[in-house]
């Protein structure tokens, strides 16, 4: 959303002078934009659960940031067209062959959500093995991880819009819900691994993702289900 094809912009809408001056802001926010999104990127993996959370927490809010850069200069533009030359534009990335269907960004989303806040806790309780003093603090955490993947999955968008200015909200939209999962799940988090021990750390710090986790959806399924 925020790499923006501009050559290929330029190439459909065949932008006038006035319109193309608002492509070139177009084009230097979207450049900005990309800056802001590589400098987010970690340098190396955090040791802990928690340090990865918040590692995935940056990412969002750079690219938050990011979108918002790109969003006003988009809309300068998009309202400075004609309406055939907005037509033109939403079919880009609107029902062009091969885009993606609503059912299956939809489906996409779900599955998102769930990679974002990435705590499977029947595998953790297995792994890390709770005691008793510890069950209250991990059954908290249990909740807050359900309810955020509930919240997650009632932001996904229903219906794709047809506008680019549009499709823009909408991806802000879901990313911010995500950043806010993660804000709810982190106190449950802290407070689960800080009653570890020492050793109990240790493994969950080497848990990494999910077993299979490069594999495809159907194996993940089987592999949460051994």
């Amino acid at each position: 959303m925020t790499n923006l094809p501009i050559d290929q912009i330029r190439q459909t809408v065949h932008p006038t002078a006035d319109q193309g001056a608002a492509l070139d802001d177009l084009s230097a926010a979207s450049s900005q934009a990309s800056d802001i999104i590589k400098s987010s990127c970690p340098s190396s993996v955090p040791l802990t659960p928690i340090g990865r959370l918040d590692a995935a927490e940056q990412r969002l809010d750079a690219t938050i940031k990011a979108i918002q850069i790109v969003r006003s200069p988009l809309e300068k533009f998009y309202q400075a067209l004609s309406d055939e030359q907005r037509q033109r534009f939403n079919a880009m990335n609107g029902s062009t062959e091969g885009a993606p269907s609503t059912g299956n960004m939809a489906a996409a989303c779900s599955q998102q959500g769930g990679s974002v806040i990435d705590l499977p806790v029947q595998r953790i309780e297995q792994v890390v093995q709770p005691t008793a003093q510890q069950q209250s603090a991990f059954d908290g955490l249990k909740k807050a991880a359900q309810k955020a993947g509930d919240q997650l999955q009632s932001s996904c968008p229903t219906a794709v819009p047809k506008s680019p200015v549009a499709r823009v909200d909408t991806v802000e939209t879901r990313l911010t819900a995500m950043a806010d999962a993660i804000k709810s799940v982190r106190p449950d988090l802290q407070n689960f691994y800080v009653s570890l021990s020492d050793e109990q750390k240790a493994k969950f710090n080497t848990m990494g993702p999910p077993p299979n986790a490069a594999s495809s959806p159907q194996q993940r399924q089987s592999g949460g289900q051994r």
